[in-house]
C-alpha cells in the first residue's frame, strides 16, 4: 500500500466514530514544562493553545506565544490546526506549519517547547484525560491548585505584572497551632483543618487570586494587580473567617487561627525569591505578635 493511500486511510478511521458515540477531540500535553504535563482540552468549535489564562489549553511555557496555534472542528468532522502568528512557530509531526493543516488521531503538535498530542477518545479516554489532568492540577486535600502548577503560574503572573507595570501581591499563610490539635483531636483531625481552611482560603480569594498548599500547613497565593493595601484587606478577611469557622468534625471541634505575611511587588521586592522572603518575614512577624494576626 502506498504512502499516500495508507495515510488517506488513517485520516479517514479517525473521522469515524469508534461507536455510535462520536469520538471527543482532545489536545494533550505529553511534553514540556512539568507545571503543564496531563493538561488537556476539548477541542468543541475552537481551541487555543498558549500562554494566555484565558486559553483553553493554557501553558506556562515561557517559549509558546500567548495565542500561539489554534484547532478548529469543521462541520465534516476534520479538524485543522492553525499557528496564530506564533514567535517560534508550530510544527505537527516535525514539520513546520505554515497554513491550515488537517489533523488526525494521534498527530503530535509541537508548539514551542511543549509536545501535545491531537487524540479522537470515546468517553471512557476522555474521562481518563480529566482524571489524570485533576490528579495532576489539584491539591487533594484543600482542592486548591497544585504546587507544581501554581509555581508555573506566578512566574508568568510576575512577568506579566514586570511587562505591565502593575502590582501583584503574595500572601503566606500558616495554621496556629496545628500540632496541638493534632494531639488532642488525632491527625485526621488535623487533615480535616487544612483542607477546611484551603476551601476558606479559596472563597475569600474567589477571582482575585490563586493560592496553592505550600508544605503541610502553610498556603501560598498570589494576587495579581492588586496592591498592597488590598492584599492586607483580603488577608485580613480570611483572617477573621477562619477565627469565626466551627472546625467540627465526628463531634469533636477545633479552635483554628492563621497567622498571615503580605508582601507586594514591586513595592517590597522585584524578583519572585526576594518577594517570597518577604512575605515570609512578615508570616514570622505575625507568628511573634502573638499569631492570629496580618503583618505586612
Amino acid at each position: 500500500m502506498s504512502d499516500t493511500l495508507s495515510d488517506t486511510l488513517q485520516h479517514e478511521v479517525a473521522k469515524k466514530p469508534a461507536s455510535a458515540e462520536q469520538p471527543q477531540a482532545t489536545v494533550v500535553v505529553v511534553q514540556g514544562s512539568e507545571a503543564d504535563l496531563g493538561a488537556h482540552a476539548r477541542v468543541l468549535a475552537r481551541a487555543v493553545i498558549g500562554r494566555d489564562p484565558a486559553a483553553e489549553l493554557s501553558l506556562t511555557d515561557p517559549s509558546a506565544s500567548k495565542q500561539h496555534a489554534a484547532i478548529e472542528a469543521l462541520d465534516d468532522g476534520t479538524y485543522l490546526l492553525h499557528d496564530l502568528g506564533s514567535k517560534n512557530g508550530t510544527l505537527v509531526d516535525g514539520k513546520p506549519v505554515s497554513t491550515p493543516f488537517p489533523l488526525r488521531d494521534g498527530d503530535k503538535i509541537a508548539i514551542a517547547g511543549t509536545v501535545c498530542r491531537f487524540v479522537l477518545a470515546d468517553a471512557i479516554d476522555a474521562a481518563f484525560h480529566a482524571q489524570v489532568d485533576a490528579m495532576l492540577s489539584t491539591d487533594a486535600l484543600t482542592g486548591l491548585l497544585a504546587y507544581r502548577r501554581f509555581d508555573a503560574a506566578l512566574d508568568e503572573a510576575l512577568r506579566t505584572a514586570q511587562a505591565t507595570g502593575t502590582p501583584l501581591t503574595l500572601l503566606v499563610l500558616d495554621l496556629d497551632g496545628l500540632k496541638a490539635i493534632n494531639d488532642a483531636h488525632g491527625h485526621a483531625m488535623g487533615a480535616f483543618t487544612i483542607g477546611r481552611v484551603g476551601r476558606l482560603l479559596a472563597e475569600v480569594l474567589g477571582a482575585a487570586g490563586v493560592a496553592t498548599r505550600f508544605g503541610g500547613d502553610e498556603f501560598v497565593a498570589f494576587l495579581p494587580g492588586l496592591p498592597r493595601d488590598a492584599g492586607l484587606m483580603l488577608a485580613e478577611e480570611l483572617r477573621s473567617r477562619v477565627e469565626r469557622e466551627k472546625f467540627l468534625r465526628a463531634g469533636r471541634t477545633a479552635d483554628v487561627t492563621v497567622s498571615i505575611g503580605v508582601a507586594c511587588y514591586p513595592e517590597r521586592a522585584r524578583e519572585r525569591k526576594a518577594l517570597f522572603e518577604a512575605a515570609d518575614r512578615a508570616l514570622y512577624r505575625a507568628k511573634a505578635r502573638g499569631k492570629n494576626q496580618v503583618a505586612s
